[in-house]
């Protein structure tokens, strides 16, 4: 709806400047893939591109759009934006009859008011019924962009497999997870990748851990070093012994016993982490692991001293990263020999743009910022764009229990665990407060909040809306397919005029979603879909409030207008992998 309004404004001001005889000017009102579409002009290739903007106004009485193309044009046209406005306005209503003389909505626009260089556009009710129409005969097609050849890898989690995700990974798990489903539903190509940090010391540390908590029941020798804690070490300990046997932590090696102690903990624990993503409702198109891409290192090594990226000093070796941007150099190999956690994610990266993705967005703790400017270093050095590669930081999140912090689990020591707050508050309660704030910004919240049925839950709220809606066919004397079958003679029989313009403002709401999965995609600001599933869920309660409904001689057409209200807050709670709910 958003761009096609747009598109027809920028069709019509192409016709108006042509009458004005003015060259090399352009305007564009449809999506531009992978950019928010900022209302500018640019110019290109000695033409001025016009992207024209779109408003809501705060007050309804001013129309259902706004755009101030008029002062833009301005310039152009070395015009007045007062005058100019009611100039355009006249054209736009004349090119709006004729264009649409053809379609059977006849016209797009009921008005254009001018508004101190301002247009306010107020749809037509024919229009507004005819994209009512078009939405619910194809459900499966409404809010969906078509496909492009833009593919982009989403790396996201990512975390140790040295134990079972806590609540500071869900973050940017739902994150990711939502992110890929609206770009996919927008018609991107979008993969996503979990990068198993199985190599290193943290994997050594958590063979330790196990063979520790073996020996202590066992009554075997311990070994020195420092280890993870928690009761999940010791349930593995105990499949250890199950799947190993006694006899092998007595008689063989303790090379042998660590090394095979240590893939069999990491394999356990990396099971549990897709458990733990799959109550999420979240599944990785891959996994990458660390280990198999060290066979690159040498490769890798010497790729980048052949671009001078290499500083040998104090017997280590350096990433001379300071000449491209950041505020040092890095060591990347020690004075022993040892490559340091960097190493690994540079073979990673390297790895990345060896594949020839359009674009690479990483998800990453807050406490990682300071790896961004190396890691886009070596990239650079390695020949590639760094432009490509996208960091999303996830800030931290603080849990309340009654105005209490939530209690850490004694399972994984001081974390809580994700397992834990889902089963306190479900799934689709934990994804949607996660998402109803910007990503990088603090997220505080009391889970008992999210355990109450009423308005103050949001899940709750929205669902609620919807359940309302199917209550409301049940027991209405007409079924699905006759309410489909409502016609504009029936809405336009409607005598009350609030019912009507109250009416075509949730068809226009309902009809937002496809700008706000955009909008929400392209500004990385998942939380405005979760905004408008909100008010799109008050915005029905509010008519259901205001209108007697069943019985009624409209009864049909506005159970109609209710399905378009469902399908989208179906089709976004999809986007949020959340199944929304028909009954409470």
């Amino acid at each position: 709806m958003y761009y096609k309004i747009r598109t027809f404004i920028a069709e019509g001001l192409q016709e108006y400047i042509k009458t004005h005889n003015v060259e090399n000017v352009l305007f564009f009102g449809g999506i531009v893939v992978g950019d928010s579409a900022k209302h500018s002009c640019v110019c290109k290739n000695n033409a001025t591109i016009v992207q024209v903007p779109l408003e809501y106004p705060k007050d309804r009485a001013h129309g259902h759009f706004a755009t101030p193309v008029c002062f833009m044009l301005s310039k152009i046209l070395r015009s007045n934006p007062k005058v100019l406005s009611q100039s355009i306005a006249d054209f736009l209503t004349q090119y709006d009859k004729n264009i649409n003389d053809k379609h059977d909505f006849r016209h797009m626009l009921e008005r254009i008011d001018c508004v101190n260089g301002y247009l306010n556009l107020t749809l037509s009710a024919k229009f507004l019924f005819y994209a009512l129409q078009e939405a619910l005969l194809n459900p499966l097609t409404f809010a969906k962009g078509k496909s492009n050849d833009i593919s982009i890898l989403l790396e996201y989690v990512s975390a140790n497999p040295t134990g079972p995700l806590h609540i500071g990974h869900a973050r940017g798990a739902i994150f990711g997870s939502v992110l890929q489903r609206i770009g996919k539903q927008l018609g991107y190509n979008i993969i996503s990748e979990y990068y198993v940090n199985d190599a290193g010391s943290q994997i050594d540390m958590l063979g330790l851990s196990a063979y520790n908590s073996i020996a202590k029941l066992l009554s075997l020798d311990s070994m020195e070093g420092e280890t993870y804690k928690g009761e999940y070490i010791e349930s593995i300990a105990r499949e250890a012994i199950e799947c190993f046997t006694k006899d092998f932590f007595c008689n063989k090696s303790k090379e042998e016993i660590l090394s095979s102690l240590s893939l069999f903990a990491k394999d356990l624990m990396l099971q549990e982490i897709k458990s733990n993503l799959a109550s999420l409702n979240i599944e990785f198109d891959y996994f990458v692991s660390e280990k198999k891409l060290y066979n690159r290192w040498n490769e890798t090594l010497d790729e980048l001293d052949k671009h001078g990226a290499l500083i040998r000093k104090d017997g280590a070796i350096w990433l001379h990263s300071s000449i491209k941007g950041d505020e040092k150099d890095r060591v990347l190999v020690r004075d022993n020999g040892m490559p340091t956690y960097m190493a690994g994610d540079i073979i990673y990266h390297k790895d990345k743009f060896d594949r020839g993705y359009d674009h690479c967005i990483n998800i990453w703790g807050a406490d990682h910022h300071g790896y961004i400017a190396r890691i886009k270093a070596s990239i650079e050095f390695l020949g590639f764009d760094s432009n490509k590669l996208e960091v999303l930081l996830a800030q931290m999140v603080s849990l309340l229990k009654g105005g209490q912090p939530y209690k850490m689990s004694k399972r994984a020591g001081n974390f809580i665990l994700i397992q834990d707050v889902i089963n306190d508050i479900g799934s689709d309660s934990l994804k949607f407060v996660f998402l109803s704030k910007s990503l990088d910004t603090h997220l505080e919240f009391d889970v008992n909040d999210l355990n109450q049925e009423d308005s103050s839950n949001p899940v709750f709220y929205i669902n609620y809306a919807n359940a309302r809606i199917h209550t409301l066919i049940d027991k209405s004397n007409f079924d699905k397919s006759q309410i489909l079958q409502a016609t504009f003679e029936d809405f336009e029989s409607i005598q009350e005029n609030e019912l009507k313009q109250d009416c075509m403002q949730l068809v226009l709401h309902s009809l937002s979603l496809f700008h706000v999965l955009n909008q929400s995609y392209d500004e990385r600001a998942l939380q405005k879909l979760c905004e408008y599933l909100k008010n799109l869920a008050k915005s029905f309660h509010t008519f259901y409030n205001a209108h007697r409904i069943l019985q009624m001689p409209y009864e049909k057409v506005v159970l109609k207008v209710f399905l378009l209200v469902s399908l989208s807050l179906t089709i976004g709670f999809n986007m949020l992998g959340i199944n929304i709910k028909t009954k409470m």
